[in-house]
């Protein structure tokens, strides 16, 4: 359980990183790779938030 939560953290780190370079790529630069970037970042948030609310089973109460 420990792995797949620091797995959805870093995910979601990395993919805060890679928007955040897209973004530096698409203001020096003005290149189209820029856009590439942001959704890869994006789509890696969306991966970790996926990881964290499926595949993270929550601890049943006794009472349900």
């Amino acid at each position: 359980m420990k792995l797949t939560k620091t797995l959805a953290i870093a995910l979601e780190a990395v993919g805060c990183c890679v928007i955040v370079v897209g973004i530096a790529i698409e203001v020096m630069m003005g290149a189209d790779i820029g856009y590439i970037a942001i959704t890869a970042g994006a789509l890696a948030i969306a991966s970790g938030g996926m990881v964290f609310a499926k595949l993270l089973k929550r601890k049943k109460t006794p009472e349900g």
